[in-house]
């Protein structure tokens, strides 16, 4: 099927690679693909650690598995680790399959190691095969045309340098080399998709077409060809339509002339955990103040625009200010007490007109306050900052200075309030300036 060997291959991707820059960790369960790939690493000068995971789901055979790949190690003085897992009691965690339970059990590990031992990039002993039955089963669940590029032969997290090869050429790989690997005789059977699609559905596909390994691979390589070309107009315009600020800011109108909107919803959304197309639609008509979250991002209807801000980690909402003052680094605020007004201070009180301890604090309903310059008229908070036409997540951000009987001092960085403003009369100054 190749010009090349699967040892020339292996060797000038390997190079390619750049593999003296790196360090590496595979994956070796045992059988022959995870066997060949070790076996082909050992030949080179490669810095690289085994990584094993027994899944305890077939008895003594997990367990021999695990020796195998052992003692080849030992023998050859490679660094190896190795984990047991119980399967069961993390299904019970979440609604997860024995597949999905095992892949995340074993992904999540080969990090713990990687981070642990200072191994920038992961190997695996993913074949042909194998990027064929993803594909079909990512087609049979409508992932659209991300889950139909396949799997890549380095994304610079993971190197699969056997992916060009199919299950037969690696197994006569095997024999030739006298590989030793073991037989999960769970292969055989039809418990699991992936199997089923193994025995029944590319058999028929290969028979119908004698070059379907090698026209797989083609028509992958358009595949990727046209992701990468949508990726690349999805970026320039999200170059245009997303602003530099933080929260981004995206005007809705310019968004909506975009045809097919679902689409492009999808895919200028997707890299901040939007998935659903159909609540992004929905939301471009949302109220404003309403608001959507992924993991790691907040998306927030404001009039006519949306903004899109990173979760922030929580922090404490209330934060104590003694009369010897300080300065609060998280706000970038700094209280001193003088005799005289500091000319360069953000805001000035009348340090006899308040009751200490004093306190910062996030808004809450009901509260109200006396604006400078409003002669003693009140004003709700939820009404003052409505008139600022402040969005949602300004709003948040919102921080009131307070004395001890919780009256509002100063809105921070916005209006003094009345009641504690300098008259000619006062002869102590607090004196806050914003760093």
């Amino acid at each position: 099927m190749k010009n090349k060997s699967i040892q020339q291959e292996f060797n000038f991707l390997l190079d390619q690679h750049d593999f003296n820059s790196h360090r590496y960790l595979l994956a070796v369960s045992g059988g022959v693909d995870s066997m060949i790939l070790l076996d082909l690493f050992r030949q080179t000068s490669a810095n690289f650690q085994v990584a094993h995971c027994n899944f305890q789901l077939r008895g003594v055979d997990a367990d021999k598995d695990e020796a195998l790949v052992r003692e080849y190690c030992g023998k050859l003085n490679i660094p190896f680790h190795s984990v047991r897992f119980d399967v069961a009691a993390y299904q019970k965690t979440g609604n997860y399959s024995v597949e999905m339970a095992c892949r995340n059990l074993r992904y999540d590990w080969f990090e713990q190691v990687q981070q642990q031992n200072h191994l920038d990039i992961l190997v695996t002993a993913h074949h042909l095969d194998d990027n064929i039955e993803t594909f079909l089963i990512n087609l049979s669940r409508g992932t659209g045309l991300k889950g139909l590029i396949g799997m890549q032969t380095d994304n610079g997290k993971i190197f699969r340098p056997l992916l060009n090869f199919t299950k037969n050429e690696l197994l006569v790989y095997a024999e030739a080399n006298e590989i030793s690997w073991r037989e999960d005789y769970t292969n055989a059977t039809d418990e699991y998709t992936r199997n089923k699609i193994r025995h029944h559905i590319t058999p028929v596909l290969k028979e119908l077409h004698p070059q379907f390994d090698e026209n797989f691979l083609a028509s992958l390589s358009h595949i990727n060809d046209n992701y990468q070309i949508i990726q690349n107009k999805v970026e320039e315009i999200r170059t245009d339509l997303f602003s530099r600020d933080n929260p981004i800011k995206i005007e809705i109108n310019p968004l909506k002339s975009l045809q097919p909107l679902e689409t492009f919803l999808y895919y200028l959304f997707e890299k901040y955990g939007f998935y659903s197309s159909k609540e992004l639609l929905k939301f471009l008509d949302a109220e404003t103040g309403s608001e959507i979250k992924s993991t790691t991002y907040r998306l927030v209807k404001n009039r006519e625009n949306l903004l899109l801000q990173p979760i922030e980690e929580e922090y404490e909402d209330e934060i104590t200010i003694f009369d010897d003052l300080i300065e609060i680094n998280s706000l970038n605020l700094k209280f001193v007490k003088s005799i005289n007004p500091h000319e360069n201070a953000t805001e000035i009180v009348d340090f006899t007109s308040i009751m200490f301890p004093l306190k910062l604090r996030k808004v809450k309903e009901g509260d109200f306050f006396y604006p400078i310059g409003m002669n003693g008229q009140k004003k709700l908070m939820s009404k003052f900052m409505k008139d600022l036409k402040l969005s949602k997540l300004e709003k948040e951000k919102v921080w009131l200075l307070c004395d001890q009987k919780d009256q509002i001092i100063w809105v921070v960085n916005y209006r003094l309030d009345e009641r504690f403003k300098t008259t000619e009369t006062s002869k102590n100054f607090l004196n806050i300036t914003v760093c």
